[in-house]
């Protein structure tokens, strides 16, 4: 497709989708929301909180900011299926808060007949309210994309950009500069210049982040999702956090007359749960606390807030084991979590680089503090190589990540006393526990205590815009022959 083609077909992307129309919109009454802002936890489970509350307590440190939402807000669970499957991915699981519809994973408000599903970032703009999304993901991710873009499927990023472009989405935070740089697009268009030319401001560091005054904006804040936390602060790296993002977000919001409607994603959660990398993860958790705390401040001087946060699903299935006799030695384990100085993902990538197994013994004792064995680095090197598996693929197929995991939690592959961290996972996938969620402000008293569907808060969130709108529905036996056929 040409040059000229490509920028005619984003010119016509509409602001507010074809389904989009007053016959099936009601807006005949005031909504009790100002603003409206659903706050993520992609692929966190209550075990996670677990670890979070543990990590906290023994550093004598305050409740954290999730656990005063849950004392002063509503709680409960929340079933995370997707259309055709018990387990869900991230796309129909952010598509069912969006849209109020379960659709199938891997596509984006989107119906295998190819019926597109209006969002509630649509019935935001019929009130004339503003839009954003924040995540440590890349911005055309499944789950900020699931609010603006309807698409068959989440990995066609460079046309989700595109629909990004057309949404008219006001704050736009994140990672993802593959896809607008015209030097890394497949189609050579320069994003940032056509964002440029629809009279946004244009960010690509923490600096440019801070001088932003205008009420549209992208920033975008690295090639890829954003760096771990973990390897953010220990390697210096230069990127905002999300809390700085979330900040300038709410700055930058705020100045629109009508109010927002926003989306923040802690995305990198999932990620590190992913990969079974427990210290990786608890980075995340403390940083994802940290913006709620912001948040939760944010709702205290705007009372007219309604503030959902929510875990998509939950990935892992992380544990704390107890160890020792009567447990006595579980505590003393579980502190080796403060050990790691970098993730997974950055230990692999230098180990990458020169893969002999005296490499991957330094790598690992240098960050993570531990003396393996010699077969503990050949079955990493092993798996680096994609010679080694561990025997349950299905379960454990993130690789070389899930064999690093095994390594470090297996007290036959270190050297010290105790040597390994006291958290198991059972998988590398997601997985199909309830998962939390909580919400205050305005609306929430309406959402059911205990637990509920995910597709109950586009309901939750319209009633509180004051608009009234069904999605077509899908059964999922004709998903399933639709997407067979």
């Amino acid at each position: 497709m040409k040059r000229r083609d490509l920028l005619k077909k984003s010119l016509l992307i509409p602001f507010i989708p074809a389904v989009f129309s007053p016959a099936n919109i009601l807006t005949d009454r005031a909504g009790s929301a100002r603003n409206i802002i659903f706050y993520v936890y992609d692929g966190f489970s209550w075990d996670d909180y677990g670890i979070l509350r543990t990590w906290m307590q023994r550093r004598n440190k305050d409740k954290t900011a999730f656990e005063r939402l849950l004392q002063s807000g509503v709680s409960g669970n929340m079933d995370s299926s997707a259309l055709t499957s018990i387990v869900t991915d991230s796309a129909a699981a952010t598509t069912a808060w969006a849209t109020g519809r379960k659709i199938v994973s891997g596509s984006l408000s989107w119906l295998p007949d190819g019926t597109e599903l209006t969002t509630i970032f649509d019935l935001a703009k019929s009130r004339n309210k503003a839009t954003g999304v924040i995540t440590t993901t890349r911005v055309t991710h499944a789950t900020p994309a699931g609010w603006y873009a309807k698409i068959d499927w989440r990995r066609k990023e460079e046309e989700i950009a595109l629909q990004l472009l057309g949404s008219g989405t006001n704050v736009i935070l994140g990672g993802g500069n593959r896809v607008f740089d015209a030097s890394k697009r497949s189609d050579g268009l320069d994003l940032y210049g056509e964002f440029r030319s629809r009279g946004y401001e244009v960010a690509n560091d923490a600096h440019q982040m801070d001088n932003l005054n205008s009420g549209n904006v992208l920033g975008i804040f690295s090639n890829s999702h954003m760096p771990y936390e973990i390897d953010r602060k220990h390697r210096q790296l230069p990127v905002p956090e999300l809390s700085d993002m979330v900040r300038h977000g709410l700055r930058l919001l705020s100045q629109h007359e009508n109010g927002f409607v926003l989306q923040v994603e802690a995305g990198r959660i999932d990620h590190a749960n992913h990969a079974n990398d427990a210290a990786s993860c608890l980075h995340e958790m403390i940083a994802a606390d940290k913006t709620l705390d912001v948040l939760l401040q944010f709702t205290e001087s705007n009372p007219d807030t309604l503030l959902i946060l929510a875990s998509d699903h939950a990935t892992g299935g992380a544990s704390v084991y107890g160890v020792g006799e009567r447990y006595r030695r579980a505590s003393e384990f579980f502190d080796r979590i403060d050990l790691p100085t970098a993730s997974f993902q950055s230990m692999l990538d230098d180990m990458e680089s020169d893969p002999r197994t005296s490499t991957i013994r330094s790598v690992i004792q240098g960050n993570h503090g531990l003396r393996i064995s010699d077969r503990a680095a050949e079955m990493i090197r092993d798996a680096l190589n994609g010679t080694y598996h561990l025997s349950d693929m299905q379960a454990f197929g993130r690789q070389p990540f899930n064999t690093l995991a095994y390594v470090l939690t297996d007290p036959e592959a270190t050297y010290e006393e105790p040597g390994h961290l006291n958290i198991k996972y059972v998988s590398g996938q997601h997985t199909a526990a309830p998962v939390p969620w909580a919400a205050i402000g305005p609306g929430s008293e309406e959402i059911p205590k205990g637990m509920i569907d995910n597709t109950a808060f586009f309901g939750i969130m319209a009633r509180a815009l004051g608009v009234s709108h069904e999605n077509p529905v899908m059964k999922p036996e004709e998903a399933q022959e639709l997407m067979t056929g």
